[in-house]
């Protein structure tokens, strides 16, 4: 496990791509104070490694194969409050754009209102998170399978492949059934 991914896993911070960014200050300081001069080699990561994007399972729906090509194609954009434009958006607006592209219709914001909740989530479904009232949540991305999603994250990050659990309180949604 990565520094960065030990540290979210005891802070659960809003921001978790952020500790990576220090830990090469972090050994220069141990290594300063007469500790251990570099980090420790972790094992190289195996198959069950979920860093990379996973690959779109060959049962999946037509539907749900475009969706999560198209979520891999929005990887990398910039997080823009109110943001519509391909990779210049806010979560709901790449959601908005991962489905319009798939050929599915979303409003603008509350998407999940467009789908049914569902306890038994498939790639291509919707991950609500961060929970601000009843039925209300102020995160949105698209489940990508295996405990990972794709969302326009923060402006930090911008939009990304993350564990789920780098945010509280998930929920999913279908809109496309159980296909």
């Amino acid at each position: 496990m990565g520094l960065g991914a030990a540290a979210q896993a005891v802070q659960v911070s809003a921001f978790p791509e952020l500790y990576e960014r220090w830990a090469p200050a972090a050994a220069a300081l141990l290594a300063s104070v007469g500790g251990q001069a570099g980090l420790q080699d972790c094992p190289a990561p195996g198959p069950s490694d979920n860093s990379a994007a996973p690959g779109i399972p060959a049962h999946l729906s037509a539907a749900r194969k475009a969706i999560l090509r198209y979520a891999q194609e929005g990887v990398g954009g910039s997080y823009i409050w109110g943001g519509t434009a391909f990779k210049a958006w806010d979560c709901s607006g790449y959601v908005q754009w991962v489905y319009a592209q798939a050929g599915i219709r979303l409003p603008r914001t509350e998407q999940w209102q467009a789908g049914r909740a569902t306890f038994t989530p498939q790639p291509g479904d919707l991950v609500v998170q961060n929970p601000d009232g009843p039925n209300h949540w102020a995160h949105i991305g698209i489940y990508a399978g295996n405990g990972m999603m794709y969302s326009a994250l923060n402006p930090s990050a911008g939009t990304l492949l993350h564990p789920v659990s780098w945010n509280t309180g998930s929920q999913y949604f279908t809109v496309l059934g159980q296909k």
